[in-house]
């Protein structure tokens, strides 16, 4: 991998807006690897019917499902992985839900997770195993398997989703980057244009379905990050600009489906959240928000 060294992990934090972001500095992998190490590898290998290759990072690894023309993925692009992450004796440590197609969806490389090392290794469409004989985590070698689904950088993600969620309607667009619906018109209601404060209605999404827990513990699979109700000053930066502008093209009883790209929302930094270091959006994240002006105050 010719990127920095991306190698420490939390267990059971591969997925999505779960994973923690580290703030050490990233260690580089140890090329040395016991003879019982690698006795244990090799003996996996055997079971699996692989033939691992070892990289310059210390990471045994076989492409077993190949697909020379595919793409390669870039820094920062969204890719959509599914894998399943063991120990060698078969103990699955943390997997997407393959079953329910909700694969992993993430900006490569924009955070340190293991999951790059084995991206780093794949093209669009390739399935490989990659073994890793310790991490921060685990001083036993653990297993990762990963298919490559997509990489798509912003403009991409936005119109796919716009192709296939709304097929056969055309968005209007605005210079900034927003492809948006009116989806209710209040013709006769304020402009907010005129107004220094909005009062909405919104729900924000992603592109893409993520794994969060729900009060019981249980996981559950959802586009929705956010929903509420709330009134905001116009001009004071109060929420994210492409949220504002895409208020500002609302009236009173008006609403709206708005897709803006990150530069227009959390951009490189993402949010943050600085008490777990874990995100809440993540870097390079295009949004989707439902918005409704219910009212204005002028």
């Amino acid at each position: 991998m010719n990127k920095k060294n991306i190698y420490t992990v939390l267990i059971f934090g591969l997925m999505g807006l779960t994973v923690a972001c580290s703030t050490a500095t990233d260690p580089t992998p140890s090329t040395d690897v016991t003879a019982e190490t690698l006795a244990k590898i090799t003996a996996y290998g055997t079971s699996k019917g692989l033939t691992f290759t070892k990289n310059t990072d210390g990471i045994f690894y076989v492409v077993s499902k190949p697909n020379p023309t595919g793409r390669v993925p870039l820094t920062n692009e969204y890719v959509k992985v599914h894998y399943t992450y063991t120990k060698l004796d078969g103990t699955i440590l943390d997997s997407t839900a393959v079953n329910l197609n909700v694969p992993l969806a993430y900006p490569y490389l924009a955070y340190n997770t293991l999951l790059n090392y084995g991206v780093a290794l794949l093209k669009e469409g390739e399935t490989g195993t990659f073994v890793f004989p310790q991490t921060t985590n685990s001083t036993d070698p653990t297993a990762l398997k990963a298919t490559l689904i997509s990489t798509r950088n912003e403009t991409e993600q936005v119109n796919e989703y716009v192709a296939q969620k709304y097929a056969g309607l055309t968005p209007k667009k605005t210079a900034s980057g927003i492809q948006y619906f009116i989806t209710k018109s209040g013709a006769t209601g304020d402009s907010v244009k005129v107004a220094k404060s909005a009062i909405v209605n919104y729900t924000g999404k992603f592109l893409f379905k993520n794994r969060s827990r729900d009060t019981n513990g249980f996981y559950v699979y959802t586009d929705q990050f956010d929903t509420g109700s709330f009134t905001f000053a116009l001009g004071q930066s109060a929420v994210v600009a492409g949220f504002e502008e895409a208020t500002k093209l609302l009236k009173v009883g008006d609403k709206g489906i708005f897709i803006f790209p990150s530069s227009l929302g959390y951009g490189v930094k993402g949010s943050l959240n600085s008490s777990t270091g874990i995100y809440t959006i993540n870097p390079y994240t295009p949004l989707l928000f439902e918005i409704e002006v219910t009212g204005v105050i002028k």
